[in-house]
């Protein structure tokens, strides 16, 4: 294994992405070379530049001084303004076995870009009749616009990767079948079985789940859910339905969520959003019962506080006796976890484990031989990049099976560590750039996008706030900023 020692932002970025590169490229002016360099390893920089989590941000080194480098938005800059340029040369078919991905999600996709450009004829398979998976039904337009995904979609499929919609494993076809026409398979159907609590009254009229709501506004429905509505969860998709229903015009929204707004899964920005559009959120709150006659009406719900971490790293929320409590609901929207569609994995004879995931080895190697899986239906719901990052290790995995050649082991990457105390005292003070957005007024009924993305004067701006960790630009900052310090003197 190789180890490689690089900036916390590369080091946390699940495809590695060289930030330092681009945002230098930025600084520069030189947006060809910036989007070259995310294209590098991420099919997807219009996307990320707009819904990633943002794990690079969390270390940035910037933030030690005051704030972290917007790296998300400087994507999302070089992107939007290299729009229309084609970076991809179709690749010639270099090997005669053809593989199939079942699944057009961001994982399905990033592992079918990989296997193209290393010379494979690919066929994307996709139960919806349009190719994308969750990019396109379960991202609302006000934060994902269509014509962009669309837009990153084609330039992936421009690759020579064929894509076949409204064909579902396990009603259209088995993997059985596939393997008679295709060398391997891989599998990359993602996680959209909703979860509910087992609570009394789950049962009533009202009471809906968060990805099929939106996957209905998707469509183009305008569902009526009444006056108050009550979202249950802490993810994307709580705060994706919850905004999505202030712009159908519910007047009343809230939020409940049963830890504190630190273990909140949503980016702090939307959060920000959220309460600008008058979305209420309550912490630390749980439902425990659904009260109506026929359809719902009330949800009891309890106070809840955090005690010692569970599985998941976060302080587990236990309910505090006799603190219950009703909220008025017109409509529940549930979206508290996903799992994949175990009955469609087992009835094709792969493995299943018991929190409901596809079994694979550390490669993505699934219990059938030439069979392979990657993203949600492996790791459960995670993030997009995450996403990619699996899809593009599982293509590498079914490379080195088509070749028949050992898996190498993937490259370690150690961040550098932080900056000293007295160097941050160095360093000047600047602002993040503020990420410009539509009024509030004008959201009421649109789905037009919040974020309107950076001007060049702000994208400049913001670029040069980088430190270009592991450079000489730092030490050579510093020594000026000495220089002019002690002439002060």
């Amino acid at each position: 294994m190789t180890t490689k020692t690089v900036p916390p932002c590369q080091a946390a970025c699940p495809v590695h992405t060289d930030v330092r590169g681009y945002v230098t490229a930025i600084s520069s002016g030189d947006l060809e070379t910036a989007i070259r360099i995310n294209r590098r390893v991420n099919p997807f920089p219009f996307t990320c530049g707009r819904i990633c989590v943002r794990p690079c941000e969390s270390v940035c080194r910037r933030a030690q001084v005051d704030e972290p480098i917007a790296i998300a938005a400087l994507k999302r800059f070089a992107a939007d303004n290299t729009r229309g340029i084609n970076l991809f040369q179709k690749p010639e078919s270099l090997y005669s076995e053809k593989v199939a991905v079942i699944g057009s999600g961001p994982a399905g996709l990033a592992a079918a870009h990989d296997l193209a450009l290393l010379g494979y004829s690919v066929t994307v398979f996709e139960a919806q009749n349009i190719v994308g998976g969750m990019l396109r039904e379960g991202i609302p337009e006000f934060r994902l616009p269509g014509d962009i995904v669309k837009d990153e979609i084609d330039l992936i499929l421009s690759l020579g990767i064929e894509s076949k919609t409204g064909l579902s494993l396990g009603r259209d076809f088995s993997i059985e079948e596939l393997l008679r026409d295709f060398q391997a398979v891989l599998l990359a159907i993602g996680s959209q079985r909703s979860l509910l609590p087992k609570c009394k009254g789950i049962e009533l009229s009202g009471i809906i789940k968060g990805v099929e709501f939106l996957k209905q506004v998707s469509r183009g429905e305008r569902p009526h859910l009444g006056k108050s509505i009550v979202v249950i969860g802490g993810g994307h998709t709580a705060i994706d339905a919850a905004r999505t229903c202030f712009r159908l015009g519910f007047p009343e929204i809230t939020i409940v969520y049963r830890r504190s707004l630190e273990e909140m899964p949503a980016n702090r920005e939307e959060i920000e959003e959220v309460e600008k559009e008058g979305i209420k959120i309550m912490y630390l709150t749980n439902p425990v019962e659904f009260l109506g006659d026929g359809k719902v009406e009330k949800v009891l719900c309890i106070k809840m506080k955090l005690c010692e971490p569970d599985e998941s790293g976060r302080p587990c929320p236990k309910p505090i006796e006799n603190s219950e409590f009703e909220i008025s609901a017109d409509s529940v929207i549930f979206a508290i976890g996903y799992i994949p569609e175990t009955d469609i994995l087992e009835s094709n004879r792969l493995t299943v484990s018991k929190d409901n995931r596809l079994i694979v080895d550390g490669t993505g190697y699934a219990n059938i031989k030439g069979v392979f899986a990657c993203g949600d239906v492996v790791s459960g719901p995670s993030s997009i990049v995450k996403a990619i990052a699996s899809g593009k290790k599982t293509a590498k995995t079914t490379h080195c099976y088509l070749r028949n050649l050992p898996v190498e082991e993937e490259e370690k990457y150690l961040p550098f560590g932080m900056i000293n105390d007295r160097i941050v005292k160095l360093i000047s003070k600047s602002s993040r750039q503020k990420m410009p957005t539509i009024p509030i007024e004008k959201r009421i009924n649109s789905f037009a996008e919040v974020e309107l993305g950076y001007n060049w004067e702000q994208a400049l701006m913001e670029s040069q706030r980088c430190l270009k960790c592991g450079t000489s630009e730092l030490a050579k900052q510093l020594r000026s900023l000495s220089r002019s310090k002690q002439s002060e003197n």
